[in-house]
């Protein structure tokens, strides 16, 4: 197994822990204790924002690219310790600078569309990080970290795409659908209503594309993983445009602070934890060398994850802060599950075999080079 690579990804677990910590205490369930300010930065950057890196650090192979998932874990452990924010700004900052030139040095020896969508989610992480370090909240900042979260994946899912052999234009709809997103999101941050609508209608237009073009649509009929990860795929795509039509709600002042509520959770929650259930299986053992065979299991907290949302969209909808809180635990539950399931699985399968299995090969750490 390689122990730097392992060391890295249990680096990010405390970004998660601590943001589960913090997202409830957001929720009213407990007492404000912790980097409670900071819960969106800790889940978006140190926690997915140290996967992400790391994934794409493994897939260049190059040492200097491991600095950014270091960073990022890194600010993490720092804000827990009750450090200055800035420090944990900066560290940020440089981590998503680091991504953003693994995605040029990607780009220079191919240029593609889908990492040029990648590389725009990196610069959108060097712009939330810089920002905040400045001063910004997270909150106003969700707009920058939607678009770091939303382009990485969407433009692995355009890469996968090529499976299904779509045309040119059909490639360019999602493309513009993409751009549509970026231009709203970064608009948000200076004129924030008509940002978010933009970036509602670019959420909205890219979910159309993935739910008619995606490869989910083929592997939702077969068993086991491909089946799982597909349901994973779909399921989030739903999420993806109740959170178009929330932020738009959010920029027409509809509904108070409970609709943002809703609107940044059914996106973060709803569709990137989706996505991260759906891939995870198959990034993992591509990252770390180790066996993670699909189980049955794996259906119990997606389920959980998707029914606790929905729950508690309902509730931000209907103004119950009471079941709010209650909806939150099972958003956590839920998580804290999949993680434990599959530390779980990983661990009983290296076992079985009696030595890790290898990595794949250069680029197939990705999701869209794997997910079949």
């Amino acid at each position: 197994m390689p122990r730097g690579r392992l060391l890295l990804l249990a680096g990010g677990g405390p970004g998660l822990l601590v943001g589960l910590w913090t997202g409830l205490a957001r929720a009213g369930v407990h007492d404000a204790v912790g980097p409670v300010a900071q819960h969106g930065i800790i889940m978006a950057l140190g926690f997915l924002g140290t996967l992400i890196a790391l994934e794409r650090a493994v897939a260049l192979r190059a040492g200097w690219s491991y600095i950014g998932p270091a960073l990022s874990a890194v600010s993490v452990v720092w804000l827990l310790a009750g450090l200055p924010d800035v420090g944990a700004g900066i560290a940020l900052t440089v981590a998503g600078v680091v991504v953003t030139a693994v995605y040029a040095v990607t780009l220079r020896r191919h240029v593609e569309g889908h990492l040029a969508v990648m590389a725009a989610g990196a610069i959108a992480w060097v712009v939330a990080a810089g920002l905040w370090t400045s001063g910004w909240s997270p909150v106003r900042l969700a707009p920058a970290l939607a678009a770091f979260l939303v382009l990485t994946i969407v433009g692995e899912r355009l890469e996968l795409s090529r499976l299904r052999t779509p045309s040119a234009a059909v490639r360019r709809q999602l493309l513009v659908a993409a751009g549509t997103f970026g231009v709203g999101a970064a608009g948000a941050l200076a004129i924030r209503p008509v940002g978010l609508v933009v970036m509602g209608v670019g959420l909205l237009a890219q979910t159309a594309w993935l739910v008619r073009h995606d490869v989910a649509r083929v592997t939702i009929r077969m068993s086991g993983l491909p089946r799982f990860a597909a349901a994973c795929l779909l399921g989030g795509y739903a999420w993806l445009a109740v959170s178009g039509v929330l932020w738009i709600a959010v920029a027409l002042d509809a509904g108070g602070w409970l609709v943002h509520d809703a609107a940044l959770h059914a996106l973060f929650l709803g569709f990137v934890m989706s996505m991260v259930m759906g891939h995870a299986p198959i990034i993992l053992p591509a990252v770390l060398g180790i066996a993670l065979p699909h189980r049955a299991a794996a259906w119990v907290p997606l389920g959980l994850l998707h029914a606790s949302l929905a729950v508690r969209v309902g509730a931000d909808l209907a103004g119950s802060v009471w079941l709010r809180g209650w909806a939150a635990h099972g958003n956590g539950t839920a998580l804290l599950v999949f993680v434990g399931l599959a530390v779980v699985t990983a661990t009983s399968a290296t076992r079985a075999d009696g030595y890790p299995r290898r990595p794949s090969p250069v680029g197939d750490a990705s999701p869209a080079a794997t997910v079949r």
